[in-house]
């Protein structure tokens, strides 16, 4: 067994999470002593300027997306041949997770909870499909590998949409012909299935294939081999939700058959409907008093007692016997399989000093997070599930908290100044805003946010380089030349890598 390293750039390397064909995944603390995930490059491709290329593309996406329901990227650099993304660390599971284990212990996620996991996931990427360049020019960023691995839930119940890997935007510096297929097969579009070009309609038709193995405990399209797998999401028919469990709403129902349809002028025309249509869909089923937390914590009592320990060792630099796997696949003997998972934030509102929850990153399909493609497919039968009331409604106020790390930057909201992060933000209704913030040494940030729910979020601010030499930035591939902002240059994304000398 290979040793860890002792470091990577300036954090301190904890333990491995996961290895996959392209990458290797580390726990790893920041300076400040915050759990983070570090996703390195194996060396042989890191010195591949093809692959180096479509690394930096996943970085730059994620760096542009923020949003309490996607995984935040906190940096992306470069020591030597070292080339690594850091992201924020968090506890929980995947969907995968959360399914196999369900299965395993009988267990049934109330179906209002189900369909809340997946509205809250159309929010994260809602803001993926919507998001624009600076000159106010959708990026046409399309998910395509959308499925129960690259979808998470904390154990404190908030859910994020992970893994922009294979993620199609017009902006890429890697992109993917017409005619290649890229992604999981049994949650792909049949357009996809087909090779076609592809628009964020194929991302609903995956929503709707994880709502309906979430509702329905049943796997949709799983098939001997992928040939089978094709032709069941191109040309089979879809049994509806209600001839597998009784009792199944006809509303919902509905919502999910529409997300299925082969044609994708039939479906959902954003993940905004999408959601909205779930929401509306499991308000008549009353509330759930439990909520998504308090079932994240009773199916998963034993792993996240784990994961606090091993996070108390790590804060008292105890080394660390073992590195509790992010996402488990609980077979007959109880022998556990590993695959990496990923992270999100704190119960619905989100603490912006500490990033606290599981191992962020289910293998992805450019760079490395390959493992969940091979996750093992959710066991189980059909299972009868009665239906239960949803999630509370959302109160008719509430607050955003826009923070920034480090924090102090000057805030300004659609081109007023109003103070400086962290700052609290109250609104009776939906609200679209133009944030910019602004800090010495750091680059500026203008992002434009849709707030509708209580929220809050954190914008990692990216350090200014003080000297720039050839030295300091390293990157095997020249990125494209930036968009010329009219009134606050953006940092240019032609030095996509920071160097460290620690």
């Amino acid at each position: 067994m290979t040793a860890l390293p002792a470091s990577i750039g300036r954090y301190t390397v904890l333990g491995l999470l996961a290895t996959g064909g392209m990458a290797e995944i580390f726990l790893g603390k920041a300076p400040g002593g915050a759990p983070v995930v570090i996703k390195r490059v194996l060396p042989h491709l890191a010195r591949q300027p093809a692959f180096v290329a479509m690394f930096v593309d996943e970085a730059r996406l994620s760096s542009l997306l923020h949003h309490a329901n996607i995984v935040e990227v906190h940096e992306l650099g470069q020591v030597g041949f070292d080339l690594f993304m850091v992201m924020e660390y968090l506890e929980g599971e995947s969907v995968a997770g959360v399914m196999r284990r369900s299965a395993h212990r009988s267990y049934h996620l109330p179906l209002a909870l189900a369909a809340h996991v997946i509205a809250e996931a159309c929010d994260g990427l809602s803001a993926a499909h919507e998001l624009c360049d600076d000159d106010g020019k959708p990026l046409g960023l399309v998910h395509r590998d959308i499925s129960p691995s690259n979808i998470f839930v904390t154990y404190a119940g908030n859910v994020k949409v992970l893994d922009f890997g294979i993620a199609t935007a017009e902006h890429r510096l890697t992109q993917t012909a017409t005619g290649q297929v890229k992604g999981k097969f049994s949650y792909m579009s049949p357009e996809q299935c087909r090779g076609e070009s592809l628009d964020l309609r194929s991302d609903i038709f995956s929503l709707g294939v994880v709502l309906y193995e979430l509702t329905t405990r049943r796997r949709l399209f799983k098939r001997a081999n992928e040939l089978m797998v094709l032709r069941a999401v191109t040309e089979e028919a879809i049994a509806p939700p209600r001839t597998i469990v009784r009792d199944y709403p006809r509303e919902l129902e509905r919502v999910v058959m529409r997300a299925l349809d082969r044609d994708p002028k039939n479906r959902h025309a954003s993940a905004r409907e999408l959601r909205d249509e779930l929401r509306a869909a499991i308000a008549p089923l009353g509330h759930e008093p439990m909520g998504l937390a308090a079932h994240m914590s009773e199916l998963f009592v034993d792993r996240i007692a784990q994961k606090q320990r091993m996070l108390r060792d790590a804060r008292h630099g105890m080394p660390l016997d073992a590195v509790p796997s992010a996402e488990i696949d609980e077979t007959s003997n109880g022998q556990g399989h590993a695959a990496p998972s990923s992270a999100a934030s704190r119960p619905r509102r989100r603490r912006w000093v500490i990033p606290v929850t599981a191992i962020v990153l289910a293998a992805s399909g450019i760079a490395a997070w390959q493992l969940a493609t091979r996750a093992p497919d959710v066991p189980g039968e059909p299972a009868i599930v009665a239906a239960s009331p949803p999630v509370p409604a959302a109160p008719a106020t509430f607050s955003v908290v826009l923070g920034s790390t480090p924090p102090g930057a000057t805030l300004e909201l659609d081109g007023a100044r109003v103070g400086v992060t962290p700052y609290t933000l109250n609104l009776s209704a939906r609200r679209d805003v133009d944030v910019h913030l602004a800090l010495d040494g750091y680059a500026t940030v203008d992002q434009r946010l849709v707030l509708d729910h209580a929220q809050e979020v954190l914008v990692p601010l990216v350090a200014l380089p003080t000297v720039p030499t050839a030295a300091a930035v390293a990157a095997p591939v020249a990125p494209p030349k930036p968009v010329a902002h009219p009134k606050r240059p953006h940092p240019k994304p032609s030095d996509p890598f920071r160097r460290f000398d620690d």
